[in-house]
């Protein structure tokens, strides 16, 4: 008994001494993220959404790492201001696997995206902007399989086949019946490993070398090369989603789907997939962009 007390008294010290560490790191920071979410709370309930708006953006300078909750409600602010661009960039990235949204938040934040995207179509038949189409379910896939745990579960799968191969190979003289279930085993893990990697890799690969990117402003106007003198090609309205497949001296070149592109200063996009601070800089900026 003295000696149960005694281990359970250093595992109570342990555990109250990791508990301080984690304290000791990161109190005042959530404190000034659980502030500006207050603040944006009560500026939300008078209605005040450009205040709501600018509290959460704070909050999301300040959080280390990424928010669906804040992502979706700032989106939801945006969403309320009218700011098409803005919204379904936070939207759309309240629905990241990075930011582990709930099943409350991406339903949700779908919802919302669904709204503001019938106001996108309105826009562009009024303006007679560009906008992409919409996502279709491969689309949808490509979303599904960027998720990190989707290259775990290739990578497990991979190694497993292998173990597994192994241990057949070293137990042949086991039954029959043995060997045809591990066979069996054997493919449908390398079938995983083989498909679900390459569709992994595959997306990983299409978001580094020509990333998504989301138009900020209510319109942007695409032109022939970098540089306001050059020729407008057309304009594409806002929250319509771009690939960004060149850069050069504060320029983008997009493409839509379809093949349709030229170029955009690189202020009016936001990188759904990039550095927060970069893409705060960049969002400063977009009002001002044409």
């Amino acid at each position: 008994m003295p000696r149960t007390n005694m281990s359970q008294r250093a595992y109570i010290k342990i555990a109250l001494s990791f508990a301080l560490c984690w304290l000791y790191i990161a109190p005042a920071q959530a404190d000034v993220v659980d502030e500006q979410h207050k603040r944006a709370t009560a500026a939300a309930t008078r209605s005040d959404w450009q205040q709501a708006a600018n509290d959460l953006e704070r909050a999301l300078d300040l959080l280390p790492g990424r928010s669906a909750q804040l992502s979706y409600n700032l989106g939801t602010a945006y969403a309320h201001l009218g700011d098409n661009g803005r919204a379904t960039y936070h939207l759309r990235r309240a629905l990241q696997p990075e930011a582990v949204p709930s099943a409350e938040i991406a339903e949700a934040a779908r919802r919302n995206l669904g709204i503001v995207r019938s106001r996108i179509e309105t826009a562009a038949a009024a303006a007679g902007t560009q906008i992409n189409p919409p996502e279709t379910w491969w689309d949808l896939v490509l979303t599904a399989v960027r998720a990190p745990s989707v290259g775990i579960v290739a990578l497990v799968s991979g190694w497993l086949a292998f173990f597994i191969w192994g241990f057949r190979s070293w137990r042949k003289e086991q039954v029959r019946g043995f060997t045809s279930v591990t066979g069996s085993l054997v493919a449908v893990l390398l079938v995983i490993f083989v498909a679900v990697g390459a569709l992994h890799g595959l997306s990983l690969r299409a978001d580094q070398t020509s990333p998504v990117a989301i138009v900020l402003p209510s319109q942007a106007h695409v032109r022939e090369a970098p540089g306001q003198h050059r020729k407008q090609l057309f304009s594409v309205q806002g929250g319509s989603q771009v690939r960004i497949v060149e850069r050069a001296h504060g320029w983008c070149q997009i493409r839509l789907t379809g093949g349709l592109g030229g170029w955009v200063p690189e202020s009016v996009l936001g990188e759904l997939h990039g550095a927060r601070r970069r893409q705060r800089a960049q969002m400063q900026q977009a009002g001002d962009a044409t």
